[in-house]
């Protein structure tokens, strides 16, 4: 008995504490300015079509394409989802109708997502955090903090504390489980050679550094400090280990209650993504902003609105 009352102690004091509504508020806003950029970029390929252009079947269509009975591509309606989709993620960061929105967006995603991935398919599966993130947004009552649905009702004194922190903390505990159970499958998948200097990283170092071909001196045309490292087994294996590290401890990030060393740590994650991008073409770039959920944007955004916003309103000097 006495150990399951500690048991739902913890449980509550972990999901239903440390947030407030307004800071449910402002993460809808930063992970929607967040998202403008990311859509934008895991869709440029999809943009740079002839918007009207000739329709044509789909070779691979994704599994839910499938599943729906969608065949063929019409370029000018790929367009319009994206133009809806960022009108959407817009209305979701000024809390215009913001579950509508949220609705709205996870759609369009599925739309222009399945359309990439029927022409090239997608290894990383780069959407599958933002729409957990957003599907928890859904859920919860964002739309009633710094939203334009909330200022004729000010609803957002109702916003209790346990109603703020469950959604946040739950997006908490998915990323970091998320990290934790990917070096998990990459252990069972191909076992620990994958970290081994002369392993998996080594061999796909070569193939994203050839993949553009190579000159007549033998040079590879592009990413050549790929192929450079993968002849060196020793730092592939340090490369190794750390992301061993950081994957497998990735959970007691959320034990962690000073800010300054969760941000060391959020900085080491980014820092690993970027150099998984430019050294393995691993298109993981842009998905640090989600990492604003591991902080509390109260004091940020106050800071923001009292120190930095000034400074773009100022007007320009005067020299005399």
């Amino acid at each position: 008995m006495a150990f399951c009352k500690s048991a739902n102690r913890i449980w509550n004091q972990f999901f239903f504490t440390g947030f407030s509504g307004e800071s449910l508020g402002l993460l809808r806003i930063y992970i929607g300015i967040g998202l403008l950029f990311f859509h934008t970029y895991q869709f440029a390929t999809v943009l740079t079509l002839n918007p009207i252009g000739t329709m044509y079947y789909f070779v691979e269509p994704i599994w839910y394409f499938k599943l729906l009975g969608i065949q063929y591509h019409i370029p000018v309606l790929s367009f319009a989802m994206y133009i809806i989709l960022m009108g959407a993620t817009v209305s979701m960061i000024a809390g215009k109708n913001t579950r509508t929105s949220i609705l709205v967006i996870i759609l369009c995603i599925f739309y222009l997502k399945g359309v990439r991935d029927s022409f090239s398919g997608d290894v990383h599966h780069r959407y599958i955090i933002p729409m957990q993130i957003l599907f928890l947004f859904l859920l919860s009552r964002c739309g009633e903090v710094h939203s334009r649905d909330a200022r004729p009702r000010h609803i957002h004194e109702g916003i209790q504390e346990w109603e703020a922190s469950w959604p946040i903390k739950t997006m908490q505990l998915y990323v970091a489980l998320f990290y934790f159970w990917s070096v998990i499958a990459k252990v069972r998948v191909s076992g620990w050679v994958w970290f081994a200097g002369e392993g998996r990283i080594q061999e796909v170092l070569i193939k994203r550094s050839v993949r553009w071909g190579v000159t007549d001196q033998g040079e590879v045309v592009k990413n050549g400090l790929s192929f450079e490292l993968a002849q060196h087994p020793e730092l592939i294996q340090l490369f190794g280990i750390l992301v061993l590290a950081f994957e497998l401890g990735f959970p007691l990030l959320l034990l962690i209650k000073s800010v300054k060393l969760r941000l060391a740590f959020i900085m080491g994650v980014t820092a690993f993504h970027i150099s998984s991008f430019v050294l393995m073409d691993v298109n993981f770039l842009l998905i640090p902003f989600v990492y604003l959920i591991f902080f509390d944007l109260v004091p940020i955004h106050q800071w923001l609105k009292s120190r930095a916003w000034p400074l773009f309103r100022r007007g320009p000097s005067i020299a005399g």
